[in-house]
């Protein structure tokens, strides 16, 4: 392992040959970075030419790919290289992030098969991704139909996402960019190795939801009914005692008391008390496979995983956990590699959420508006 491994190669947008950058000069190692949910995220890196230099594979909007072993290991868009003392300061937005930049179109009535023609749509229009197919994946919200192109691709994998315990990502891979919808994942596929202190902190929230919703619409004179339902942790209750909260859904369109259910599990499901407070920082040797074997920690979809979870060691100090004893467990949210310092910053998926209060108020506020109005019926005047 040394530093600069990961080379960098400037596509034209419509496709052909490639041009590596560091045919044009001297290059810095590059840092590159990825997020749960998305894919590649950011990259930067530095072309040491005077400001004078000009060359087509540094033109904005062309496809950067870094490489790794032989692979691409990150996939994105060059944006505008600016001229500082160094020379060129070169940034690209992965290609995760591409989905912000494509109106969410579909054809026909909203349903299961709508997030598909949406992302398919957009791939026809130039979206750099490959869907082998979302299909409907239990958990998968459809909510109120929105207007086409009123909203993104991004916006669409989101909420069909955020209240079924799903996440995306687009996965970087040799075949190209290949977009997964899957469950958040808890089955540890790397351990990762902590030499120091491990600063958690522990957020008060609740460990059971009680959820007033609206069972049925009104008709006539017949007013709207309104239920209550309720949804537990039982072993945080067992650990630390009972803490209950309420929340409001009704504003939203009818549903079961099991829907009702299913968006307070969400919430309890995406809320862990016990959240890291800082990033870990990794060395090479500090990422392994289960097996013990070290990972290459500048390849994030290694043996195409398309999340990493990671299993936490302690090397000087005995496993903690809040509710149970044993090794932690946990989804990374954002992992960033440096090629040049050969190190890795890797953020919890916890460490990124809100606090309860927050978490459980976005949860209420996301849900689709009361689409069917209150039907008045009005006497006709005799003339």
């Amino acid at each position: 392992m040394r530093p600069g491994l990961t080379t960098l190669i400037s596509y034209p947008a419509a496709g052909g040959a490639g041009v590596p950058l560091a045919s044009l000069g001297h290059m810095s190692p590059a840092v590159y970075s990825f997020t749960v949910p998305g894919g590649c995220a950011q990259l930067t890196a530095t072309l040491y030419r005077p400001p004078k230099f000009r060359h087509d594979a540094l033109r904005p909007g062309r496809q950067l790919a870094a490489v790794r072993g032989g692979s691409v290991v990150w996939s994105g868009v060059l944006d505008e290289p600016q001229p500082d003392a160094n020379g060129w300061a070169l940034t690209a937005h992965g290609a995760g992030g591409e989905a912000a930049n494509y109106r969410a179109i579909y054809t026909g009535a909203w349903s299961t098969s709508s997030p598909d023609d949406v992302v398919n749509q957009a791939i026809t229009r130039g979206l750099d991704w490959i869907n082998p197919g979302i299909g409907s994946p239990s958990g998968m919200w459809i909510g109120q139909q929105p207007d086409s192109a009123s909203s993104t691709v991004a916006d669409v994998l989101s909420t069909i996402c955020h209240k079924g315990g799903l996440t995306w990502q687009v996965q970087t891979l040799p075949q190209g960019n290949i977009l997964s919808v899957f469950a958040l994942p808890t089955v540890a596929n790397r351990m990762l190795v902590a030499t120091g202190v491990v600063p958690t902190t522990i957020n008060d929230g609740a460990d059971v939801i009680y959820l007033r919703y609206q069972s049925a619409w009104d008709s006539g004179n017949k007013p709207a009914t309104f239920d209550i339902t309720s949804v537990s942790n039982t072993d945080l209750i067992n650990a630390t005692g009972r803490r209950e909260d309420y929340a409001d859904i009704s504003s939203a369109q009818t549903m079961t008391a099991g829907a009702a259910q299913t968006v307070g599990n969400n919430v309890l499901k995406r809320f862990t008390r016990a959240a890291f407070t800082a990033p870990f920082t990794l060395r090479p040797g500090d990422l392994l496979n289960l097996g013990g074997q070290p990972a290459d920690p500048g390849v994030f979809y290694l043996d195409g995983l398309n999340a990493m979870v990671c299993k936490l060691v302690f090397a000087d100090f005995a496993y903690g956990g809040e509710v149970t004893r044993g090794a932690i467990t946990f989804l990374v949210g954002a992992y960033e590699w440096d090629d040049g310092t050969l190190t890795a910053t890797v953020t919890p998926y916890e460490s990124i959420r809100h606090d309860f209060a927050t978490l459980l108020s976005t949860a209420v506020d996301t849900l689709p508006v009361r689409s069917r109005p209150t039907v008045k019926h009005h006497k006709r005047k005799r003339k």
